[in-house]
């Protein structure tokens, strides 16, 4: 504890303040010279400083009552940043983007007025009420082309379904004779097949019977030749009559025609010697066919076309086969026809592959009407019901565009856009308009009466927002040349106004004008202040410090709790109920906060409210006080 002996004095001390006098209740405290203090626990020397503080001339004493009647406050020594600023004057001015000026933007004549000067509409609210005929018949026209829009879309929705009919019908008969054309090319395949068996069959059972003939009309005529040259021997020999010979050539003579004619019926087709004999020469066993043409069979021994052509005048079903295949080459022409026009209506490949395997119609009727026009329209070849909804699509855009115009001409007049949907809705055109605040704000000023015929660019009311204000400050070329590098947009700045002198309003620099003013040489700037509140009002004096930039950390103590006296610098410490007199050193300082460099230690409390009071009762200490007197601090 801080040791000392101590006479207490109670004396009085005359304040001035608003109204007359306050008497405050004080104690002074002798103590003999002492070279320590103790603080937080611990024991400080300060020397000769520390003997001139705790010297009875420096010390006060108060109770309780006392600090409440002269509004003490203290605050800590601490280790603050130490600001670079620069002090200027300034204005508190209104922000120009929180003024609105309302006009009514269409011409009428004023109902009802819902605020007036002084009052605080919000955003949206409503101001005044305006009957007007150029409104009513701006939404007149707005119900016309509203009306001959719908119409034309109630149109063009028919005539889109019959136009959507046409398009599911003409894919379904592009499927239909794709299927059909299909059908045909399956069923002449078929008859293709049947008849060619036929043809084989005909043709093999006439070369079967040709080459009997000519095996049996070769063996005859052998016979015949070994029985004519047996009787030509018995002839000679007188054994036989001459007659029989004769007899005998002549059947020789016809069995060698009828070999000759035998072979004349291959050789017609083609077969030459060669074949002839290798047919006499087979044992009957195999294919007349495969002896005739064993090229002209395919990889299965089946009998080709070729084949067929060549012996098709041996059977009449050949000529038919013939007939058939053509018949046949045609209904495939056919399908691949069909099919191409099957995809020039948008049918895909896979739709034909599947339609072909399952034979299924595809209906389309999951496909909405604008999505069947919209994926098969490139596809559908021009109609009568194609060119009535091109020419009504194109009836409707005008349409709409008068629409849109006419509800561009309500918008510019004031009506929202739900205003209008529901003028539009209800079919009922309004005389009736209502002027809405465009921003929230007091009204400032008010320019009519109810009654009063207004014109669409007549000002009603100025509105004044001030939750947001700006301060302009100017500063002079000689401040200007010190700070201009290091001052810029959003720098802090710090506010004091007169009517508010413990208040301090921050903000940051908005705006710095690049021209100086020619008659003051200073440069305008602005700084954009915060005002929930509405303290700061435009057109209150406006002390300004910008801050230029931070210092390094240093121990200091609120500016207004160092006072200088003679050249030299003291503070107030509080020890409990008492307060020494610091004689300190200072040094730097900004608009808060000063450095102390001796004097006051971390953490010391100092007085930074009733400095003046205290200093009056040191300087006075026999005077009476009234402690039961209370006033304002000063």
């Amino acid at each position: 504890m801080l040791r000392y002996s101590h006479l207490t004095l109670f004396f009085a001390i005359p304040v001035m303040v608003i109204g007359g006098l306050i008497a405050i209740e004080l104690t002074l405290t002798s103590t003999s010279a002492q070279d320590a203090h103790v603080h937080n626990g611990q024991t400080h020397t300060h020397g000769e400083q520390a003997t001139q503080a705790h010297s009875p001339d420096n010390v006060v004493t108060l109770t309780d009552k006392a600090k409440v009647n002269i509004g003490l406050k203290t605050d800590e020594a601490d280790i603050r940043a130490i600001e670079t600023v620069a002090s200027v004057h300034g204005n508190v001015i209104a922000h120009p983007r929180r003024q609105a000026i309302v006009t009514p933007r269409i011409g009428g004549i004023v109902k009802r007025i819902h605020f007036s000067v002084g009052e605080t509409p919000k955003k949206g609210d409503v101001l005044l009420e305006l009957e007007s005929l150029d409104l009513q018949m701006a939404q007149i026209e707005l119900l016309e082309a509203a009306s001959q829009q719908k119409s034309l879309v109630s149109k063009l929705t028919r005539l889109t379904e019959v136009f959507a009919k046409q398009i599911r019908r003409e894919l379904q008969t592009r499927q239909i004779d794709y299927l059909q054309s299909l059908s045909e090319l399956q069923q002449l395949q078929m008859t293709v097949e049947k008849r060619k068996a036929l043809a084989v069959t005909q043709i093999t059972s006439a070369l079967e019977q040709m080459r009997v003939r000519l095996v049996k009309a070769d063996v005859e005529l052998q016979l015949l030749e070994n029985t004519l040259n047996r009787i030509k021997t018995l002839a000679e020999k007188r054994i036989s009559a001459q007659k029989d010979l004769i007899a005998k050539q002549a059947e020789y003579r016809k069995a060698k025609n009828e070999l000759a004619d035998a072979k004349r019926q291959f050789q017609i087709l083609g077969i030459d010697e060669q074949m002839l004999e290798k047919i006499l020469r087979d044992s009957g066993e195999t294919s007349i066919l495969s002896l005739l043409d064993t090229d002209e069979l395919d990889s299965r021994g089946e009998v080709t076309s070729t084949l067929l052509e060549k012996y098709a005048v041996l059977s009449q079903r050949a000529t038919e086969l013939i007939d058939a295949e053509a018949a046949y080459e045609f209904a495939a022409i056919k399908v691949a026809a069909n099919k191409q026009r099957a995809l020039a209506v948008g049918l895909t490949d896979t739709l034909l592959e599947t339609l072909a395997e399952t034979g299924l119609i595809v209906p389309f009727d999951d496909l909405s009407t604008d999505a069947l026009i919209e994926n098969y329209l490139a596809f559908v070849e021009s109609s009568e019901a194609l060119e009535g909804v091109l020419l009504l699509e194109e009836k409707l855009r005008n349409a709409n565009i008068t629409l849109n115009k006419f509800r561009q001409k309500l918008q510019v007049s004031g009506l929202t856009l739900d205003d209008i949907d529901k003028i539009t809705q209800t079919d009922q055109p309004s005389a009736m308009f209502y002027v809405m605040a465009p921003a929230s704000g007091q009204i400032t000023q008010q320019h009519v009466t109810v009654g009063t015929t207004v014109e669409k660019s007549d000002v009603l009311f100025s509105i004044l927002d001030t939750d947001i204000v700006w301060v302009q400050g100017e500063v002079h070329e000689d401040t200007l040349a010190l700070i201009q590098d290091k001052w810029q947009i959003g720098s802090e700045v710090r506010i004091h106004v007169a009517a508010y002198p413990e208040t301090t309003f921050t903000g940051k620099i908005s705006g710095i004008s690049d021209v100086v003013e020619p008659e003051e040489q200073t440069v305008h700037f602005w700084a954009e202040i915060e005002n929930p509140d509405h303290q700061l009002k435009p057109g209150m004096f406006a002390e300004q410090t910008i801050v230029l930039e931070k210092g390094v950390d240093v121990l200091s103590v609120p500016l207004n709790a160092a006072l200088e006296d003679g050249g030299s610098w003291f503070v107030f410490v509080e020890y409990g109920a008492t307060y020494t007199r610091h004689e300190i050193v200072v040094g730097t300082k900004d608009d808060r906060y000063i450095e102390i460099r001796d004097g006051v230690l971390p953490g010391e409390r100092v007085v930074i409210q009733g400095t003046h009071q205290l200093m009056s009762a040191l300087a006075a200490p026999s005077q009476g006080v009234d402690a039961q007197q209370h006033g304002h601090p000063h």
